[in-house]
């Protein structure tokens, strides 16, 4: 065998070889080259939409207050803390209020020899959530000076005060509430409520929204809400009509506000350790018909040791969460039946006493704390169609009595995760570590209001 011809032919195959691995090479080097330094059109796009993105988040991320800066209006007291100098009988007769709006509208501090209610424990009346909302507002962190530079805007008139004597004085029942408020809105904020239209203004009233409306056959209402130039503003209530976009519903203020993250802890703790005696609750007083709320009173006293009662009407529960709480704290469930209106403040007291609320109609809670519960009921709360409890044919105890002890834990576990947001904090801790209910309260707003303003504008008179 001629070994050189066969070395010549291997020399040539390899040189042949690493002439296609070079073509190769320089192949792949000009495509990596036109993608690295030649990007598509569309990744430059890409590319720059995150840069832009990535600017402004570092930009932002220095500044707290970015997108929900608050303008609070500074109109005259006449709208809002001169209301409170009529409480003893001025608005009407038999109406006092001047302890409730005491300690920044938490009212009288609770007097008890019970040292679990010793700290941060008020006799709050839940009528007082506009004076609680306004005297938050005024320590709040991000209030815009100018009006050009908030993102949404705060009306501090105190509607449901002011209501008082267009729903019980007969002299007034005939008028309609608010054309002051809206004279002094066209002579002094016509630019920034020209911008949407009212869109990204708000107002809290303690009162439901009912009580605004067009008056009814009774004639209770005052036209507040149905005049044409508030038909853009949020009305921030303890009630909404479900049927009514520009209404929300904000929690029920209850007697206990943390003035610091150590009083609220202590309390988390009490909640979570409570020896939980009963099966079930009910608090409350009675109505005069055959009620869904007298059924359940009947079913409660019927099931004895099994369930803790609270007859509103023996024991006062006014401006006295003690008693209320003692009760809810040994039960592991508490019914909330419809009352007067769908909601019931008590609602909000099974969830910072950490016993999980049994409902009983959709617009007792479902269709009102959009921006204040979880979206899944099913996590926190039973739900029973009252309709199953009235015709009969369902009995609240046996249904409870089926939930698993697992599944109950687990339950007050999201309950107890949600105190810190359904309560509202003493102003005068500014370093409070917990998200309340006056904090959820702007962020719902503010992303309300940014979703109104990618709408074209609306237009008011």
């Amino acid at each position: 065998m001629d070994f050189s011809k066969t070395a010549k032919k291997h020399r040539a195959q390899s040189v042949s070889k690493r002439r296609s691995i070079s073509k190769v090479s320089i192949v792949v080097f000009i495509i990596l080259f036109t993608t690295w330094f030649c990007p598509s059109p569309d990744s430059i796009f890409q590319q720059e939409e995150t840069s832009i993105q990535s600017v402004q988040d570092v930009g932002h991320s220095s500044d707290a207050c970015y997108g929900r800066r608050v303008h609070m209006y500074d109109m005259p007291e006449v709208f809002n803390t001169k209301i409170l100098e009529f409480c003893d009988g001025k608005l009407v007769h038999w109406i006092h209020f001047c302890n409730h709006y005491k300690n920044y509208g938490f009212g009288e501090i609770v007097n008890t020899t019970n040292s679990m209610f010793r700290d941060d424990w008020y006799g709050t009346d839940a009528y007082m959530l506009e004076v609680i909302i306004f005297e938050r507002m005024r320590s709040y962190p991000c209030l815009a000076d100018k009006p050009a530079n908030a993102d949404i805007f705060y009306i501090p008139f105190f509607a449901g005060l002011d209501a008082l004597p267009y729903l019980y004085n007969d002299t007034r029942k005939m008028d309609k509430q608010g054309h002051e408020v809206i004279s002094w809105l066209r002579a002094n904020a016509a630019e920034s409520w020209a911008r949407y239209g009212g869109q990204d203004h708000f107002m809290i009233a303690g009162r439901t929204a009912f009580d605004f409306g067009i008056p009814t056959m009774d004639d209770w209402g005052t036209c507040l809400l149905d005049l044409e130039e508030m038909q853009n503003v949020t009305f921030m209530v303890l009630e909404r009509r479900p049927w009514r976009s520009l209404e929300q519903a904000i929690p029920y203020p209850v007697g206990f506000h943390p003035s610091n993250a150590a009083s609220l802890n202590s309390w988390i703790e009490r909640v979570r350790k409570s020896a939980r005696t009963h099966l079930f609750s009910f608090t409350g007083a009675l109505r005069p018909t055959l009620s869904i709320r007298r059924m359940l009173s009947n079913e409660c006293e019927n099931a004895a040791t099994e369930c803790s009662r609270l007859d509103c009407a023996k024991v006062s529960c006014s401006h006295n969460p003690v008693p209320i709480y003692e009760s809810l704290l040994r039960a592991n469930f508490c019914l909330q039946p419809r009352g007067d209106t769908a909601t019931r403040r008590s609602t909000i007291d099974s969830i910072v006493s950490g016993c999980i609320p049994v409902l009983f109609h959709e617009d007792s809670a479902q269709k009102q704390y959009m921006w204040h519960f979880p979206e899944d009921y099913r996590t926190f709360s039973v739900f029973i169609h009252e309709d199953c409890v009235t015709n009969g044919t369902c009995i609240v105890r046996d249904i409870l009595k089926k939930i698993k002890p697992a599944e109950v834990i687990k339950m007050r576990e999201k309950l107890i995760s949600m105190i810190p947001n359904v309560l509202y904090r003493n102003p005068s801790d500014v370093n409070f570590p917990y998200i309340d209910a006056f904090d959820l309260t702007i962020e719902g707003m503010v992303r309300k209001a940014t979703s109104l303003k990618k709408s074209p504008p609306l237009s008011t008179s």
